[in-house]
């Protein structure tokens, strides 16, 4: 009994350790901090709408008009099982936000046809206009080399907030609001 009381601590120890890794490396996959123009002016982009355009919506969105809303840009692609997890994190938040000014707009970017975006747009269920990067420019000035990526810009054109992967909706949410205020 006393060898099993002397190992017990031992135990103890490798499960809290193995616990702290856990949730730093979850800390650090959610970081919400994920591209290198976080605090800079957003570059400017001019793209088609591809896939949920409204009726009487514009046939192309360009960044520097929406200057003193909220703009929340996800890039994304049609194979990117994330991609899909993102889509009612957004659909939800875009609901809650819309009426307080923010945009949300996705970015495919991939070279594909508009028929291929609009099938890909339908089947994640995306509630809210779909671009097409088809050249990968826009992917490029913005640094996104992870699919899926969340961009918040805010009122003032400067990126306030990046995530890769699925991001938290808690994180995002905070992080729309802030901007928003």
């Amino acid at each position: 009994m006393t060898d099993a009381r002397q190992r017990s601590p031992g135990r103890w120890i490798h499960w809290l350790v193995t616990a702290m890794v856990f949730v730093a490396l979850y800390a650090w996959m959610t970081r919400g901090n994920a591209s290198p123009l976080m605090g800079e002016q957003a570059p400017d982009l001019t793209l088609a709408v591809a896939a949920g355009a409204s009726p009487d919506g514009p046939a192309e969105v360009r960044l520097s008009e929406l200057r003193g809303q909220v703009v929340v840009l996800d890039f994304w692609a049609s194979w990117c099982q994330a991609c899909r997890r993102t889509t009612p994190i957004l659909n939800d938040l875009h609901q809650e936000f819309a009426s307080d000014g923010a945009r949300f707009y996705a970015i495919n970017v991939e070279p594909i046809d508009r028929q291929r975006i609009e099938a890909a747009h339908a089947a994640f269920g995306t509630e809210f206009p779909s671009l097409h990067d088809r050249s990968g420019v826009v992917q490029r000035r913005y640094a996104i080399d992870m699919l899926p990526t969340v961009v918040v810009v805010g009122r003032d054109g400067i990126i306030r907030w990046a995530s890769t992967g699925v991001p938290s909706k808690t994180r995002l949410r905070s992080a729309i609001d802030e901007a928003l205020n």
